[in-house]
């Protein structure tokens, strides 16, 4: 687990941040979300996400990773580093995104509650315009109580080998990043939904928005711009096609 959250950091994340850095390449610019905002990059604000990134990855990350490879062994899960079960993983990879919505959205939910907010979640919650590594960057008991839990609980609730464990794990985790990312780039999964809650705070507490729309708590984001603009994208003309990008409401 911790080997896959390097891999996705350094190969997802700090690419991300390079753009935010020195806005380069400069046709990644044209598809950011809020084109009216430049991204936070300040060398104060970075040095608290990167300490916050190596708080967690030592102090939290490892000793769960370990609790986590235990509780994988307890339900009977195959833990040998073998091939993935490819016949299984389909299924597996479309049962793990459904259960991890629901873990996510009612612990995102309960993180919003006025004590937890502003106990733990506040802190993520300090980007109103989000650069993919800020997916990482949270109080610990966040950082347990709902990152991680939604990670790494449905491959132990189907009961996944350690290989398809690993693939879902990589999936979720630059899926997390991309959302995190504040740029809606081509063929990518759509980072509006979860940006539109780094600036509004309020709803969209979900991943894939169904738990949101049933319990109406999408309601503002679908009046908005951003609605619009949710979905994969294959063009720069279609981005530019759904209206101002600089206008979220």
């Amino acid at each position: 687990m911790f080997g896959v959250f390097v891999l996705m950091y350094v190969t997802v994340g700090l690419p991300f941040l390079f753009v935010d850095l020195y806005e380069k390449p400069a046709w990644v610019l044209k598809y950011k979300v809020q084109q009216s905002q430049k991204a936070d990059v300040r060398r104060g604000k970075l040095k608290s996400l990167f300490r916050n990134h190596i708080q967690n990855a030592v102090f939290v990350q490892l000793p769960f990773g370990i609790l986590f490879s235990n509780m994988m062994k307890f339900r009977g899960c195959d833990v040998r580093f073998g091939q993935p079960d490819l016949w299984r993983l389909p299924y597996e990879l479309l049962a793990c995104t459904i259960i991890s919505e629901v873990i996510f959205y009612y612990t995102h939910r309960i993180l919003h509650t006025p004590f937890f907010y502003k106990w733990a979640h506040k802190k993520h919650h300090e980007w109103t315009e989000p650069l993919g590594l800020t997916a990482f960057y949270a109080h610990p008991f966040e950082f347990v109580f709902s990152n991680l839990t939604t990670v790494v609980f449905p491959p132990i609730i189907i009961g996944s080998c350690f290989p398809n464990t690993l693939i879902w794990m990589m999936a979720a985790l630059f899926t997390t990043i991309v959302h995190h990312s504040g740029y809606h780039l081509p063929f990518l999964p759509s980072p509006e939904f979860h940006d539109f809650h780094h600036v509004k705070f309020l709803g969209n507490y979900g991943i894939l928005g169904f738990l949101d729309g049933f319990h109406g708590t999408d309601k503002l984001f679908r009046k908005s711009i951003a609605f619009q603009r949710h979905k994969v994208i294959f063009s720069h003309t279609e981005m530019m096609n759904k209206g101002d990008k600089s206008v979220l409401l």
